[in-house]
Order: C-alpha cells, then sequence, then structure tokens
C-alpha cells in the first residue's frame, strides 16, 4: 500500500509538472514554489535521486528542499503508529515486547496475564518515541 500511495503522488507531480511546462515553462524559467514543495514531499518517502530523475529536475535543489522537511519530522513525535496485519491471537505466556529508537536504544517489556502489572503498552511506546535525546 505504502508504495501505490508513493506512485500516486510522484504520478500527480509528474502531472502538474508536465502541465506547468506544457503551459509556462521551458527551459529557463523559474518552477514554481509550489511544485518544487510538492516535489520535495514526494521525495521524502520515494527518494530524492528517484523523484528527481522522474520529475526531470535539479537533485542537489530537491534535496536541499527535502532536509527541512526530515529535520521537522525527527522533531515532531509520532501521534499515531498504525500496526499493519497485527492479528489478536492467543499466545503462550510470557510475551516479551521490544521497541528500538532510531539511534539503536532499546527498551525490552515482558508482560504476562498473571501478577496484574497493568502495562499499557501504548502509552510506554508514546513515551519511549517522544522523550527528549
Amino acid at each position: 500500500m505504502r508504495r501505490d500511495k508513493r506512485a500516486v503522488g510522484l504520478a500527480a507531480t509528474s502531472e502538474a509538472l508536465t502541465s506547468w511546462r506544457r503551459e509556462f515553462g521551458g527551459r529557463g524559467r523559474r518552477i514554481p514554489e509550489g511544485l518544487w514543495a510538492e516535489a520535495a514531499e514526494v521525495a521524502r518517502s520515494a527518494g530524492v535521486v528517484e523523484t528527481a530523475r522522474a520529475l526531470r529536475l535539479d537533485a542537489k535543489r530537491l534535496a536541499a528542499l527535502v532536509e527541512p522537511l526530515a529535520a521537522r519530522a525527527e522533531r515532531e513525535p509520532a501521534t499515531f503508529v498504525e500496526l499493519g496485519g497485527v492479528e489478536v491471537v492467543p499466545v503462550p505466556e510470557p510475551v516479551v515486547v521490544e521497541f528500538i529508537g532510531r539511534e539503536g536504544d532499546q527498551i525490552r517489556v515482558r508482560v504476562s496475564r498473571g501478577g496484574g502489572s497493568g502495562v499499557d503498552l501504548a502509552e510506554l511506546a508514546r513515551a519511549f518515541w517522544s522523550r527528549s535525546r
């Protein structure tokens, strides 16, 4: 699904750029900042080199636009994490849940039904990934 979303974003941005180039563009004409911003957003998930090649844009300029987006994403903690393909099935006890951070830091939690520890894994995950470095 993520690949489809990237392809759709790249296709839509490519269509917008092609339309602009046909109507206004040509060599030496400045591409509007809005189109650059769209391309940077696509490049953030699809990759700078691939996006620049597909959209016929300057990879260095595109990379310079993507960097601030990536830095902003690192500062803003995730408010929602989707776990795709997760089924709730009976599992043997205890269950070990491991969280691994971007810099290799990790926490391992051992959970069992007995003992009444009442661990809120969602809250633990939120606290782990939003702590200051």
